[in-house]
């Protein structure tokens, strides 16, 4: 059967019911380049490859997961280590420390003791204590003249303990001080005496004079010697004996 020009018409109505333009063949050849799909028929990639890339991917995501998760994470371990590091000494407790109870009444009974002494009781208190200076006084003047100068010096300190108004022993420790060439200290021990016993206190004068003979200082030797003279006028010759015997031993 002849196609006529009616045919083609109807048959492109039935291909064609909206009546659209169609495209030129030529127009169809062209394909954006995002749109091409042409590597979809290339040779396809394994499935095995597939599934090795991925499982990569995820022990990756593992491994890193659990770093993060170790450094965040104290293990049992580490606590054992830090306890039994820990110096002993060095851990504080807090304890309530219980206050001795002191009885009042007791306090007050001593406290009294000492203040209701008898006058004799007291004269009593003063005759002990000084037997027991003046026996460490014997004990250093019998070391003195052995020439133990420094034991001697130890026996007078200990009856100043029990005496402190005496001052035998002030002088005594001071010539020991002189005798071991320290004659700073023999001079305080001099000082004391004549500032706080007695101003008058001949051989406090003398060992002050040799101290300070010694220390070259003649100012406060000739001070020394002056008040000697001045304050025991009555031991003139005693005073002299002594500066001869001074000046013969320098």
């Amino acid at each position: 059967m002849p196609v006529t020009t009616k045919t083609l018409d109807k048959k492109e109505e039935n291909e064609n019911p909206f009546g659209l333009e169609l495209p030129k063949a030529e127009l169809l050849i062209y394909q954006h380049p995002a749109s091409d799909e042409s590597f979809l028929h290339e040779k396809p990639t394994k499935v095995e490859d597939v599934i090795e890339y991925l499982e990569a991917i995820e022990n990756a995501n593992k491994t890193d997961a659990s770093k993060k998760r170790e450094k965040s994470m104290v293990t049992m371990e580490d606590v054992k280590c830090i306890v039994t590091k820990r110096n002993a000494s060095s851990t504080t407790s807090f304890r309530r420390v219980k206050a001795k109870r002191v009885s009042i009444n007791t306090n007050q009974f001593t406290f009294m003791r000492q203040i209701d002494l008898e006058p004799d009781d007291r004269v009593l208190a003063r005759e002990q204590r000084e037997d027991v200076a003046e026996t460490f006084r014997r004990m250093g003047n019998r070391e003195y003249r052995k020439l133990n100068f420094t034991l001697a010096r130890e026996y007078y300190t200990k009856g100043i303990q029990y005496i402190k108004d005496s001052p035998v022993l002030y002088v005594n420790r001071g010539l020991c001080c002189i005798k071991l060439r320290e004659f700073k200290l023999g001079i305080i021990d001099c000082d004391y005496v004549l500032t706080n016993i007695d101003e008058k206190y001949l051989r406090a004068w003398l060992y002050r004079a040799a101290a300070y003979k010694r220390l070259n200082d003649e100012a406060n030797f000739e001070y020394s010697v002056d008040r000697a003279r001045r304050f025991n006028r009555s031991e003139a010759e005693f005073v002299d004996e002594f500066l001869d015997k001074m000046r013969s031993l320098l």
